[in-house]
């Protein structure tokens, strides 16, 4: 059909010429796992295991049983430069690690400023006490903390998850997504215990987060 014949269908007419050129059964199960990692690789982001569901016509427990074995598969394959990485019941794909120095060339001369230890002291501060106001983080640090909170809003590592009900209606901040998907946790339920008030242990939380955001060991520069 020419593009003015296309043109011309009314959109009805269109929707059911694409109907019958999408598939209508299930993904066979031997071709399940390939057609699971051209999804995610197509999205880009983060997919659902009801999304991945409804597009392969499996339900979400075979699905999820699919992408485990996958994400083991490629964790433990140092032949690979990419992983698996779920948040609660989403998955993407993501490059690993070790190769994020290589990635970062392709992006070359764009440079991120790398985070002050404010700052990461302030993100561990969220993570371990979320949801929590910008003057709950200012009673823990001890100074005022809203020139590094917006910043942490800005690189996408906290946001807004709501107001806490008192006079005021403080934000209420947390962690998102890529906050997740940066550390490699599933969820802020895997973040190692803690004692916030002990500077050693959160100060290792500072330098593992810092290695792992700048793809290596402890950076020696720091953001202003």
């Amino acid at each position: 059909m020419s593009d003015e014949d296309s043109r011309a269908l009314r959109p009805e007419d269109q929707e059911a010429e694409l109907s019958e050129v999408l598939p209508t059964e299930p993904v066979a199960g031997h071709e399940l796992a390939a057609v699971l990692e051209a999804l995610l690789f197509a999205s880009g982001d983060p997919l659902d295991l009801t999304e991945l569901a409804d597009l392969t016509g499996h339900a979400p427990d075979v699905i999820e049983s699919v992408l485990e074995r996958q994400r083991r598969e490629a964790a433990t394959d140092t032949g690979r430069g990419i992983e698996l990485r779920r948040t609660g019941s989403r998955y993407c794909l993501a490059t690993k690690p070790g190769a994020s120095s290589w990635v970062a060339r392709l992006f070359e001369p764009r440079h991120r400023p790398r985070l002050t230890p404010a700052a990461y002291e302030t993100l561990a501060i969220v993570a371990y006490n979320q949801p929590v106001t910008r003057a709950q983080i200012e009673f823990v640090r001890g100074v005022n903390s809203d020139s590094i909170v917006s910043r942490l809003e800005e690189r996408g590592y906290i946001e807004v998850v709501g107001q806490l009900e008192t006079p005021g209606r403080p934000s209420l901040f947390a962690t998102t997504e890529r906050f997740l998907l940066e550390t490699g946790l599933s969820g802020p339920e895997e973040l190692p215990p803690m004692e916030m008030l002990m500077y050693d242990t959160l100060q290792s939380f500072e330098h593992e987060f810092e290695r792992r955001e700048n793809g290596g060991p402890d950076p020696e520069g720091e953001e202003s």
